[in-house]
């Protein structure tokens, strides 16, 4: 069981419910058995609200701002070990001819090291639960359990024997299983549909029929270049939704990564099917894929989360970069520069990812929600002079302004000292492996 916790004297910042961003100044935040069970300016309350007070620990922060921990949208954690070495390509080239041949060579240790070096940059940025997208899952979702750290992993769900693609109900069976051993307050589990273009036609009703039968999500890329969709309209004469759509993925709850090259009927149907769209700034930009319209998807009412993609087209999983960049990319594609103000990214960085995961109690820091939040030292340089403490964390704040990340109750980062993460083990074991697949 977790020790209780009471933060006093902070400056609290969060979506509620609705999604609405709000700021309390003089707060107290009470956190019990790894909920939150206050919130508020009573201290004496606050006290009150903890199963044991005489055993909890105290924390003064002054000078701090708490707000919920960043839900990271869409990420391919493994990918920190090809960071950097292959960069300045379009997308196309980029995977097919670097990225997809290297993977061949990756090892479930490789997958193991590279997941928890991804999981610690993103804990030093705030993350405290990300939407993943790789293979040989087993690995990741050991590194995250280690980690006390969230996760809505992919299993593949399909092989490939004599250039044939086959659906693999069996082997997503027997992972759901192998996943009975581990927290499942912490675990979420998607069927992974890579894309419109890397299976043949007859796979896609399917994938969508065995995530039916699973009664599981999908995760997916959809619509992230040019390219993407003049290829789906030339092989199915429909845009990448539409195809989706009318193959049955989009039947099932599910998050796609990037909707950057969208028609207003795709949105529409977006909007219809309840699909997140996991917006990602930085690789979007990096890989020259294109910019996204954000306010048109909010618009038409589809809900929209931030993610980094992973580290070979970014390459870094800072959260801090991605909520700044996303505001800038909006103000510029609307002509309009209070388009996806501080409060709005808040809330798509939060709550919208969280819920677009399935974890709906965590991302807002309320009473009976999950005590994921992060502590963010205010007296940082390129946080202060604060001002308007929305606009302080999403258009100043860096990593370096987080002191301390809480997740489920438990410090993952403690005033700047990693808890759960040997960082020295995973630099010397991901430096040697990176290396050997650099050479591929």
């Amino acid at each position: 069981m977790n020790k209780s916790s009471l933060f006093i004297n902070t400056c609290i910042v969060t979506p509620d419910s609705l999604g609405n961003v709000q700021s309390m100044e003089n707060a107290h935040i009470a956190v019990d058995q790894g909920l939150i069970s206050y919130v508020g300016t009573s201290l004496d309350e606050a006290r009150r609200s903890l199963s044991d007070p005489s055993s909890s620990e105290m924390f003064e922060c002054r000078n701090k701002l708490i707000m919920p921990t960043f839900a990271n949208g869409h990420s391919h954690l493994p990918m920190t070990l090809l960071k950097n070495s292959a960069d300045d390509l379009p997308l196309e080239d980029w995977l097919f001819n670097h990225i997809l041949p290297r993977e061949d060579h990756l090892t479930p240790d490789d997958i193991y090291y590279g997941s928890l070096l991804g999981i610690a940059e993103m804990i030093q940025s705030g993350i405290g639960a990300t939407a993943d997208m790789y293979f040989m899952a087993e690995n990741t979702v050991r590194a995250a359990s280690e980690s006390g750290f969230r996760i809505n992993l992919c299993h593949d769900g399909k092989y490939k024997k004599d250039d044939r693609w086959f659906t693999d109900e069996k082997g997503f069976s027997d992972f759901v299983k192998e996943l009975s051993s581990f927290d499942s307050e912490m675990i979420r589990l998607s069927l992974m549909v890579h894309s419109i273009y890397l299976y043949p036609e007859y796979m896609y009703p399917q994938l969508a029929d065995m995530a039916k039968a699973l009664d599981t999500s999908i995760h997916v890329h959809i619509s992230e270049t040019r390219v993407e969709v003049e290829n789906a309209i030339r092989n199915y004469g429909r845009t990448p939704v539409e195809a989706l759509r009318d193959f049955g993925i989009l039947d099932r709850p599910c998050i796609g990564a990037h909707g950057v090259h969208l028609s207003d009927s795709d949105r529409i149907i977006l909007a219809e099917k309840n699909v997140t769209i996991a917006h990602n700034p930085s690789s979007n930009m990096k890989l020259a894929s294109g910019l996204c319209d954000v306010r048109s998807l909010i618009e038409a009412g589809v809900n929209v989360s931030l993610g980094t993609d992973g580290s070979a087209s970014n390459n870094n999983l800072n959260m801090f970069q991605e909520i700044r960049l996303a505001s800038f990319i909006a103000k510029i594609v609307c002509n309009d520069a209070s388009s996806l103000n501080a409060k709005e990214i808040i809330n798509m960085s939060t709550r919208a990812g969280y819920r677009s995961m399935g974890f709906m109690r965590s991302g807002t820091l309320e009473v009976g929600m999950n005590a994921d939040l992060q502590v963010i030292d205010l007296l940082n340089p390129s946080i202060w002079p604060v001002g308007q403490p929305e606009s302080a964390i999403v258009y100043s704040a860096t990593p370096s302004c987080v002191e301390s990340v809480m997740v489920a109750g438990k410090f993952l980062k403690y005033k700047n000292d990693m808890t759960t993460i040997d960082l020295d083990k995973i630099r010397h074991e991901t430096m040697a492996r990176s290396k050997r697949i650099a050479c591929v």
